[in-house]
């Protein structure tokens, strides 16, 4: 079941705190440490907290309770099970399970967002 949003939130801000605190661990650790150090520290902390931020976002949009449509024949998919993928998207790779439907009839599997 996916989390309420007051839980989707605290999971959001835990992962987000914790990329905070190991990226000034990481500035700390550094005594002469430039600013392409920090700018190089900082993104890779970003690129994290995006990644993880766009898969919590899409586990819990997760609805599987809507079987699909196959668009070759029109008839309801049958739920095969869920599946898990590596997803690229504009802020990194992200892996996300969802339920997978397939029509016997055309031969053809769908893996959809929702």
């Amino acid at each position: 079941m996916p989390p309420n949003k007051e839980e989707l939130k605290a999971q959001l801000m835990t992962e987000a705190e914790e990329a905070i605190d190991e990226l000034v661990g990481q500035a700390d650790e550094k005594e002469d440490i430039t600013l392409s150090d920090i700018e190089r520290l900082v993104r890779a902390a970003g690129q994290q907290v995006m990644a993880k931020l766009t898969s919590r976002l899409v586990e819990a949009k997760r609805g599987d309770t809507d079987r699909p449509i196959c668009s070759g024949c029109s008839q309801v998919m049958r739920y095969k099970d869920h599946k898990e993928r590596t997803v690229i998207t504009e802020t990194g790779e992200v892996r996300i399970e969802r339920a997978y439907y397939y029509c016997a009839g055309c031969r053809q599997g769908v893996f959809p967002p929702r």
